[in-house]
């Protein structure tokens, strides 16, 4: 057979270009140069062709947030705003924001069944190693607080249908460690290739974000040396602390004066990161013997070459099958992800292949409602009826503005003498006031007139577009909890919010989709970033002893599988495991510290370390009564062989015997007696459960 540990077998050593340190060049040649820009000015066009999405998220934003009277109209030749031109009329553009109120509830309902990621290994036998990834998926997901991350991005999916995180490992400051990192990007700095008619994004050859660092962090993540760190500072000049432009607009719009080569603050570095799919010819080399498939660079054929004819050399020799031993070799197109980080004026700090696992761009893509390359949001659907419901409000104002309320109908013949018209109206709206009048034959009294508004059907119609509005999210009264009519059954009630919830499932599941696709690469790039073997923190107490040691090399060597699992978190689900449990226990099918194990009891936790203080105690009395009854054991064969009479071992034995029967009697008795905090805390298990 072969040995590969034979010095005759020299396999060629792949450079790993991924990982190769790329320093920065004192000066870019010119032709680079224009390659850069050129592909700049590419990037850029792709962030323009954007601009029709991001004018139609401005729209929703902006009707999200209550300025809803803000579209142009033109009136008498001129632009302005709807809001403009009812305050031009003397009156106030009134609205009911029920697209927020709408957002609320469905991101409510979100939250409210928020699942977790499980790592499901592909056959049985590592299954631990599928536990293991699960328990530091859920690690994963503490530190970065991804629950609130994905809650975030699913209000950005319904306002705009384009949700976009990025996963990275990167040195944390904090920890002093390397941790993985899932970053949520806003749309507006994100820009993607045309043509793009798949909801999983895999037609997707280029993307790239847009970033704002502090020089210093530029500084941290590029520079490998001092030379680099000088030409980083040379590439930034213009990033000035002490530039006051933008630093008084926190918490402010600023998508309307955004820019692709400016950064938002005058003090912040703009690097564009900008991903490729590329394609290069290579050679593909298949290593029967070794069980490897490589690729190797154009230009290592020779040594290729030398290789397939020694390990040709080597099978004749030997006279070994060469179906099982040889190399072959073929010529390959190999298509991967190369990403370049690039300032404005085209110098590349870092470029190569995509140093992650899986082999592709850091990206995870959200679209929604992709249809011929547009999307289209959750949000968008309704704001037409948003906008005729203002219109019926304020229709409803103008009406009763123009009703008449209290006019008062004096006849100007029935003035008495000595009064004007100013003190009879100052005389009819005092208190007490009294008005004497001399009424001639035919003149009618003086008349106050209250008229109710014209009903020409606005109520209805307002009633109508709320349950549009309702029917097309799918918000219905039940899912927003509001209070059943007297005499609906719980069961009724729960069946109807479950049945509201049937416009939302395409939302939903399409968004458990997206981060299925997230939760992969984060698998994936977890034992690149913790390459060590160390005890999980947060494997939990669900675990077997084997998955709660996490091993990077045993992880990396095997694909899983992502299934969003139910959360065993919410409210509901406890109630209802720990209702089974307290039955199960009742029924004694199981036992006490059984329920406790498998429950979410309040204290359960503590009360189950009692326990097992207990048994360990139990446990260490029950070995000394063994160890006793072995000593006498060993006293009675030494006294036997000093010579003792039979009668003098009995009662040796049958004095230590009632010791050790004292003894039991008692361990029983403390065992009988209660501690009293663990019969506290188990009467609140079961009282706050029962």
């Amino acid at each position: 057979m072969i040995n590969k540990n034979d010095s005759r077998y020299k396999f060629l050593k792949r450079t790993d270009t991924a990982k190769a340190a790329v320093s920065l060049e004192r000066e870019q040649p010119t032709e680079e140069r224009s390659q850069n820009l050129m592909r700049l000015m590419r990037y850029r066009a792709m962030w323009d062709s954007m601009s029709g999405f991001r004018q139609r998220r401005l729209r929703t934003k902006r009707y999200e947030r209550g300025q809803q009277w803000e579209d142009m109209i033109v009136v008498g030749g001129k632009k302005i705003t709807e809001a403009e031109h009812i305050r031009e009329q003397g009156k106030v553009p009134l609205k009911n924001n029920v697209m927020l109120q709408t957002q609320n509830s469905v991101v409510g309902v979100f939250r409210n069944n928020y699942t977790h990621p499980e790592a499901i290994a592909r056959t049985r036998d590592n299954q631990h190693i599928g536990e293991m990834m699960t328990a530091m998926l859920q690690y994963v997901e503490q530190i970065n607080e991804i629950k609130e991350v994905d809650a975030a991005d699913f209000m950005e999916g319904l306002r705009s249908g384009f949700a976009v995180q990025y996963i990275d490992y990167q040195w944390n400051n904090e920890t002093r460690t390397k941790e993985v990192r899932v970053m949520s990007c806003s749309p507006t700095h994100v820009f993607v290739n045309g043509g793009v008619h798949d909801t999983r994004g895999g037609d997707i050859t280029c993307i790239g974000l847009m970033m704002d660092m502090p020089l210093n962090d530029v500084i941290q993540r590029f520079s490998r040396s001092a030379a680099d760190s000088e030409k980083i500072r040379e590439i930034y000049s213009h990033a000035d602390r002490g530039n006051l432009q933008g630093l008084y607009r926190t918490f402010m719009d600023s998508s309307k004066s955004l820019d692709f080569f400016v950064p938002e603050r005058g003090d912040m570095c703009r690097v564009i990161q900008a991903w490729e799919r590329e394609c290069k010819e290579t050679w593909l080399v298949h290593d029967k013997y070794e069980q490897t498939l490589e690729v190797y660079p154009k230009e290592a054929k020779a040594q290729i070459d030398a290789m397939i004819a020694e390990r040709q050399r080597d099978i004749e020799e030997n006279d070994l099958a060469p179906e099982k031993t040889e190399i072959t070799c073929e010529l390959h197109n190999d298509v991967y992800w190369y990403v370049r980080y690039m300032s404005p004026r085209g110098d590349v700090l870092w470029e190569g292949r995509s140093p992650f696992a899986h082999r592709s761009h850091p990206f995870a893509v959200y679209m929604s409602r992709l249809v011929d390359g547009e999307i289209y949001s959750f949000e968008e659907a309704i704001i037409d009826q948003q906008r005729y419901i203002n219109r019926l409000i304020t229709l409803n104002d103008f009406i009763m503005s123009a009703s008449a309320k209290g006019v008062l109908v004096f006849p100007e013949n029935a003035i008495p003498k000595g009064m004007d018209k100013e003190d009879i109206l100052e005389q009819w709206t005092s208190y007490r006031g009294v008005i004497f009048a001399n009424l001639k034959a035919g003149v009618p009294m003086p008349t106050q007139i209250s008229t109710n508004a014209t009903n020409i059907g606005t109520n209805e119609l307002l009633a109508l577009q709320l349950q549009l509005v309702r029917d097309i999210s799918g918000v219905h009264g039940a899912m927003l909890g509001k209070e059943a009519k007297s005499g609906t059954a719980a069961s009724l009630y729960a069946q109807e919010a479950s049945n509201a919830q049937t416009n939302l499932l395409d939302t939903i599941e399409s968004f458990a989709a997206f981060r299925k696709r997230r939760d992969y690469k984060i698998a994936k790039v977890i034992p690149q970033c913790y390459d060590y073997v160390d005890y999980i923190p947060v494997a939990g107490k669900d675990y077997s002893d084997a998955a709660k040691e996490w091993n990077a090399a045993l992880a990396s060597k095997f694909d899983y599988y992502i299934l969003i699992a139910e959360t065993n978190n919410s409210e509901l689900y406890q109630a209802q495991l720990n209702q089974l449990l307290m039955a199960a226990l009742q029924q004694r099918l199981i036992d006490f510290k059984t329920a406790l194990e498998v429950g979410r009891f309040p204290f359960g936790d503590q009360v189950l370390r009692l326990l097992e203080r207990k048994e360990q105690e139990m446990q260490q009395q029950q070995a000394q009564q063994q160890a006793m009854m072995l000593q006498g054991q060993a006293a009675g064969l030494q006294m036997a062989d000093q010579g003792a009479s039979q009668a003098e071992i009995a009662q040796a034995g049958a004095d230590m015997a009632t010791q050790a029967l004292a003894n039991e009697n008692a361990l029983q008795a403390q065992a009988g007696q209660a501690d009293p905090r663990a019969m506290e805390m188990i009467q609140t298990v079961i009282g706050g459960n029962a």
